[in-house]
């Protein structure tokens, strides 16, 4: 396959504490060398190594999804590649238009209105004006702001701006799509059809390379991972394995935080854990796919290490971008569970499933007898698995799952006049299954 991005032993040393480069500001730091030139010498030497080493490639049509701390580097990977700044040392080459989505607002021109910016922008990226003419209706539809479209962006919400932004950025099919951070603003069914729309990218050929802190999101989105710590990389992988990682240090390091103490992951004995979580069907069949009508069960695996009496469970029900569906609780539903030293599994049957379309996984937690405090550091989390609706496409308008009910049409031959006859709701049921009318007019 034909490569689009090729990092090669990259580094990015920043200068820490180095002030304005103004005509004053540099004189002023010469007289300072003069005078005091121990301490100008221990400013210059704050350096901060925001990457060291990295390297990594990035194929047409893969998706490679960028994890970690504030602080770790991924955002200086983008700038890198968006050629914002220039690398200290390796080598960086890329093949192919790239567009880039790193800071809400950028490239936008707040006094310009959304339509003279959707222009501006769309030259930026490369575009001639007929070329954007050819695609303002699709830009405009998507970002769902065609009453603002001829406001300036300067009275955009930070949710409006990053609509545009995206819309500019997704509709001109760049064969590189830098994105940062941006789906963390803006309501539940747009970034679900952000997520759709980069699908379809990748389908089509764009190489995606992304970075955000929703890790339901990276998973649905991307192939692979890159784990970056201090600058450096931890892993390379497939992106269930690197995220599995990545979250293992953060538990560590909360741990760690809670204890006082240099405790390795692992290390803590909290006496119970959840070892696997699967979603069956109820015959005990691993499927990775089901029908929103079918009935399927939860099994939560546990160690338990010594007996630890009465204890609570919830398991929770995720969409792909993040979205609770549903959560179901022990305490809630009053059923008693008591634990004990040795191993064990609790289930839970959906019948039916009753989901839409789309992508989830569960995850399920240990809680104390009261049900408010964790017993347990890390939850345990299913694989994902495919629902298939009575839907034949998944919408944003469709909701989240496909509730069982039940229909009624009441008709009649007559025509209501406006004064003299009474109207009639649909019939209600009475016990015994007869229909009953209900007259509005009280009569």
């Amino acid at each position: 396959m034909k490569r689009v991005i090729s990092f090669e032993n990259v580094s990015k040393k920043y200068r820490l504490g180095v002030s304005r480069i103004s005509l004053p500001s540099i004189v002023s730091q010469g007289i300072k060398k003069i005078l005091r030139p121990s301490s100008v010498k221990g400013q210059n030497e704050q350096l901060l190594w925001a990457l060291k080493d990295v390297s990594f490639d990035l194929e047409r049509g893969q998706s490679l999804a960028l994890v970690g701390s504030n602080g770790a580097g991924k955002t200086t990977i983008l700038k890198l590649l968006a050629n914002i700044t220039k690398p200290t040392s390796g080598r960086i080459e890329t093949n192919g238009k790239l567009s880039a989505l790193i800071e809400l607002g950028a490239g936008f021109h707040p006094d310009l209105t959304g339509r003279e910016n959707i222009y501006l922008n769309g030259t930026i990226l490369g575009l001639g004006r007929h070329e954007i003419s050819s695609r303002f209706d699709e830009i405009v539809e998507f970002s769902e702001l065609d009453r603002f479209i001829d406001t300036p962006v300067k009275r955009y919400s930070s949710g409006m701006i990053v609509r545009l932004g995206f819309a500019v950025a997704s509709c001109i099919k760049p064969e590189i799509l830098l994105v940062d951070e941006v789906l963390a603003v803006g309501d539940a069914s747009f970034r679900q059809k952000c997520l759709k729309r980069i699908q379809s990218l990748i389908n089509e050929g764009t190489s995606i390379l992304f970075v955000s802190h929703n890790l339901y999101m990276v998973q649905s989105v991307c192939q692979k991972a890159l784990y970056l710590k201090n600058g450096q990389v931890q892993l390379l992988g497939e992106t269930k394995k690197v995220i599995e990682a990545y979250e293992n240090d953060l538990h560590a390091e909360r741990a760690n935080k809670f204890t006082g103490s240099n405790i390795e992951s692992g290390d803590v004995d909290t006496g119970l854990e959840i070892t696997s979580v699967e979603i069956l069907t109820l015959e005990g069949e691993k499927t990775g796919k089901f029908l929103s009508k079918q009935p399927a069960q939860v099994r939560v695996h546990y160690n338990a290490y010594r007996d630890m009496g009465k204890v609570n469970m919830s398991v929770f029900v995720i969409r792909s971008d993040g979205l609770t569906c549903f959560m179901l609780r022990t305490k809630l539903d009053n059923f008693d569970l008591d634990v004990e030293r040795g191993v064990g599994i609790v289930s839970v049957d959906l019948d039916p499933l009753q989901l839409i379309t789309g992508t989830y996984f569960v995850e399920a937690w240990f809680l104390n007898e009261a049900d408010t405090i964790g017993l347990i550091s890390m939850g345990g989390r299913s694989d994902w698995f495919t629902v298939k609706g009575i839907a034949r496409s998944y919408e944003e308008t469709s909701g989240v799952y496909e509730p069982l009910a039940t229909w009624f049409h009441q008709h009649s031959e007559l025509t209501a006049t406006h004064e003299s006859q009474s109207i009639t709701t649909p019939p209600s049921i009475s016990a015994a299954g007869n229909i009953d009318p209900i007259d509005l007019k009280g009569n």
